[in-house]
């Protein structure tokens, strides 16, 4: 069995609101924006980012894309700024994270094959951040989403189109544990969704 697993609000317990709150103040004393409007744009960005529908570009090109024309700085401005942040200040919100234990502990016994399916809106580097907040690596995982090898986002049922295409599995052997309708449009693929609430159902298959 494969099982497709979010992050927030899944793997731990904040909620992605929460933790996206703390992310950006972070992010802006880090690295000392003084315009709020830029975290106005950045989040814009972000909206727009899960609500494509085209996938010619993946998520971090498209997400760069968009920052520069709205902002007038270049693709490569952006790229380093986020770059820095996460190599520097980014780990340090490990500490604001509470793991779900019940669900990380059956992962690390489990025989299933795991999918970590965030949604990629944070690129690879912070992605690794992630998942090493919570005690696993990447190699828990048969496939991780980031912003570098995705096309679309949740709830866009493409999503999940293209991680079942390029791990050449079907839809039927697949689970969804998740906590919002974002992670449920995996039905529209013939995922089975489990809520993380439903704990019942998901220690019994894990």
């Amino acid at each position: 069995m494969y099982i497709f697993l979010d992050y927030d609000g899944t793997l731990i317990k904040n909620e992605e609101n929460e933790f996206q709150k703390i992310y950006f103040k972070s992010f802006l004393k880090y690295t000392g924006f003084k315009e709020k409007k830029i975290i106005d744009i950045i989040y814009e960005c972000t909206v727009e980012l899960i609500k494509r529908v085209e996938g010619k570009e993946n998520n971090l090109d498209y997400y760069l894309n968009s920052l520069s024309k709205k902002t007038g700085k270049s693709q490569k401005y952006w790229y380093n700024i986020f770059l820095n942040y996460y190599e520097n200040d980014f780990p340090k919100l490990k500490e604001i994270v509470v793991p779900n234990f019940d669900l990380i502990n059956k992962i690390k016994t489990s025989k299933h094959k795991f999918i970590f399916a965030s949604n990629p809106v944070f690129p690879e580097i912070a992605v690794h951040h992630r998942i090493n907040f919570i005690g696993l690596s990447p190699n828990n995982f048969i496939y991780v989403s980031t912003m570098e090898n995705s096309h679309f986002c949740k709830p866009n049922p493409k999503y999940f189109m293209e991680v079942l295409e390029k791990l050449n599995i079907n839809a039927k052997d697949c689970i969804m544990i998740g906590d919002t309708d974002f992670d449920r449009s995996s039905l529209k693929v013939g995922i089975e969704f489990i809520h993380i609430n439903e704990e019942n159902k998901w220690k019994e298959i894990l």
